[in-house]
């Protein structure tokens, strides 16, 4: 498969991916209500945390392997790659679950309830089915089969959200019923992926000499992600604390966080998933430039990248400011949704930079750098919460996000420019684009007063087209459409090359 046919294919179940999930989101919201999907969220977060151990280091060196092996002929090998994958997840699942049980007795601590820490013992079996299934991922990675690895997790998705409704018409607790589905649905996309890796020609051989080097490699990235992932455990555990605080009942307070972390925040980042496109597409292309030296390459393609993210996600600020609101009631049926998702217009700048900009630390090769300003961000985001202690609000949820990814990502530049020797030019087109958000926004929003006899999704349609257009037409008028060069070719030629950058991971 080419490299634009592959990512045309990733691209476009990604995206199709992300469609389903944000639908059943909502779903979900509307059928839980905000108290419930708030617990179910926790549970959540946890699972993720431990999945994480298992599902990111692994299928990518699993990949690695596998395609170098094949490419030398070496198809045993190749087989025992994936013997030693199964042997570190089924293994790590196993642990891991043993842990979660010896410490059940204080997970209702840990989880803000019994009601969550149910629910994590719920879900233990599905580590022990996205384990294995993880190095047989891996493996079709290697092999390029990615019109398979990406239908199947689509499939997944489809099986989650069936299974769902259909527990949900059977009369299954709405919580159990959503950790049920999403177990079950694990399964059987495990098994398709192991029928289609058998039915492709894969074997699975005994580890051999593939352990050490397999733990090796991979460790690190898992743990680097997993750190990622106990990032929403904290933040699970403390939103709702700091609710209380205030004086709001437990109910109230996992309302307020599920309104918050299952409602908003979902579509907040939807524009990610265009600027995570160009990530996928742009990261290899500028890692290679990196470490052949290509000076000019990587200065242009790093600076024009931030300009396009910045220009994306500004473009949508409009309308989530001008329609947030009456958006969250719309979807959701919840005020304090609509109402966050209005505040979180300020996250969305944010949001899209650290993503664009932890990428690029990542092809450069300050994976370390990356993950300290991550961590860095981290505590600045708990800090920020903490001051709000006992009167703690929806706007400071807001606040302190908008601190910790304003300073991970600026970190993050200024690592970027010392190795690079980047111009920070791009830093008017980010204020630029800002302000020219503030008019547009206000025309968003007094457009959907005018239709205020329409029905509610007319007047958001038409407010949010009203603000986008026109912010895209001010965008062009003052000159910041140059982020989109991002996608010309450019010559080969380099001037010199980079002292400072990193040549190896």
């Amino acid at each position: 498969m080419s490299l634009v046919k592959a990512v045309f294919t990733l691209t476009a179940f990604s995206a199709a991916d992300r469609a389903l999930g944000f639908l059943f989101k909502i779903y979900l919201s509307r059928e839980m209500g905000a108290a419930a999907l708030g617990t179910y969220q926790i549970a959540l977060s946890l699972f993720f945390a431990l999945s994480a151990l298992m599902t990111s280091g692994l299928p990518l060196i699993t990949g690695k392997k596998t395609a170098g092996l094949l490419a030398e002929g070496k198809t045993r090998e190749a087989g025992s790659v994936v013997g030693a994958g199964l042997v570190i997840n089924c293994s790590l699942a196993l642990l891991l679950a043993c842990v979660v049980l010896a410490l059940s007795p204080v997970l209702p601590a840990l989880t803000s309830g019994e009601e969550a820490a149910f629910l994590l013992l719920l879900m233990l079996p599905a580590l022990l089915f996205g384990g294995a299934q993880a190095a047989f991922r891996g493996n079709l990675w290697g092999r390029e089969k990615f019109f398979a690895v990406s239908g199947i997790e689509l499939l997944e998705q489809v099986f989650r959200i069936s299974i769902c409704v259909a527990l949900f018409a059977a009369g299954m607790g709405k919580t159990t019923a959503a950790v049920v589905s999403l177990v079950a649905a694990m399964l059987l996309s495990t098994a398709i992926t192991i029928a289609v890796f058998v039915c492709g020609g894969g074997r699975v051989h005994k580890p051999g000499g593939q352990l050490k080097s397999l733990i090796a490699e991979s460790a690190p990235i898992s743990a680097l992600r997993a750190s990622t992932s106990l990032t929403g455990v904290l933040m699970a555990a403390i939103t709702p604390f700091l609710f209380a605080s205030t004086g709001y009942t437990h109910e109230e307070s996992l309302a307020l966080y599920g309104a918050c972390a299952g409602m908003a925040m979902p579509l907040l980042y939807l524009p990610i998933t265009v600027i995570g496109s160009l990530s996928y597409a742009l990261i290899p292309e500028l890692g290679k430039a990196a470490a052949l030296g290509r000076a000019d390459e990587v200065k242009a393609r790093t600076e024009t990248s931030v300009k396009f993210s910045v220009i994306v996600s500004a473009a949508c600020m409009p309308m989530f400011w001008g329609v947030g609101r009456e958006v969250g009631e719309l979807l959701y049926g919840d005020a304090v949704a609509g109402e966050t998702i209005r505040q979180g217009t300020f996250l969305i700048i944010p949001i899209a930079l650290e993503s664009i900009t932890s990428s690029m630390m990542n092809s450069l090769g300050m994976e370390k750098q990356g993950f300290f300003n991550y961590i860095i961000g981290t505590a600045a985001t708990i800090g920020v919460m903490f001051c709000f202690y006992g009167n703690f609000t929806i706007n400071a949820v807001v606040l302190a996000m908008f601190a910790g990814l304003t300073l991970s990502t600026v970190l993050d530049i200024f690592c970027i420019k010392k190795h690079t020797g980047i111009s920070l030019g791009f830093f008017r087109t980010i204020f630029g684009t800002c302000m020219l958000a503030v008019p547009c926004a206000l025309l968003a929003e007094w457009t959907v007063r005018l239709t205020g006899g329409m029905p509610s999704a007319v007047g958001i349609a038409a407010g949010a087209a009203a603000g986008t257009a026109a912010i895209l037409l001010l965008m062009w008028a003052f000159g910041f459409y140059e982020g989109f060069t991002v996608f010309r070719k450019r010559k080969k030629a380099a001037a010199g090359r980079i002292k400072h950058l990193p040549t190896s991971g």
